[in-house]
């Protein structure tokens, strides 16, 4: 049986950009499959009683520095997105619609930089914003568009979310091996300790 793990994540998350650097490397590593799982952070915050770590005025200076770490760790630069916290309902739900695999897999990865890997990141709900990415980075944005207010993506990415907090989730990124959670992109090792032990 072949092994693999889940990454439920919303762009909106900066740790959740760092693990999109972090978990394709846990998945070479251990020869697992990484399974992207889009879901609505908001959702999530509200079913669960969760808050923004922003919310405490110490811990949103702390993870500010931490980000720069964990950054430095991973090879990636992070810029704080000015547009925060960014509506990425169009994104996450384009994201569910794509059916084409490796186009999918290039939109989670310029939609991760454009919201936290360059300066002046994007606010998706800008349409001048959403057209510069999709221009550069090769994307039609009528179809992500399209895709992004589709009913049947908004009932996936809906479906997503309930799963997620049915299992546990309570913030991105979270990740699950069968049915264990590991919350947060600093819980990577014991992702891979547990994929290793399969």
């Amino acid at each position: 049986m072949s092994k693999s793990f889940e990454f439920f994540f919303d762009y909106v998350s900066p740790t959740a950009y760092l693990a999109h650097y972090a978990a394709p490397r846990v998945a070479e590593r251990t020869g697992a499959k990484l399974i992207y799982r889009p879901m609505f952070q908001g959702g999530v915050m509200q079913a669960t009683g969760n808050k923004p770590p922003g919310m405490v005025p110490a811990k949103g200076a702390y993870m500010a520095r931490d980000l720069q770490r964990c950054a430095k760790r991973h090879g990636v630069p992070i810029f704080m997105n000015p547009h925060f916290p960014m509506n990425t309902l169009i994104l996450t739900r384009a994201t569910i619609g794509m059916e084409d695999g490796a186009k999918r897999a290039r939109f989670i990865d310029a939609c991760f930089r454009h919201s936290y890997g360059m300066e002046n990141g994007m606010d998706p709900t800008n349409e001048e914003h959403l057209t510069a990415m999709c221009d550069e980075e090769g994307f039609d944005v009528a179809e992500i568009v399209s895709l992004g207010t589709a009913p049947e993506n908004k009932d996936k990415l809906k479906a997503n979310t309930e799963e997620a907090v049915s299992r546990g989730v309570f913030g991105a990124p979270a990740f699950f091996v069968g049915d264990e959670l590991f919350f947060g992109q600093d819980r990577l090792d014991y992702v891979e300790e547990a994929l290793n032990a399969q």
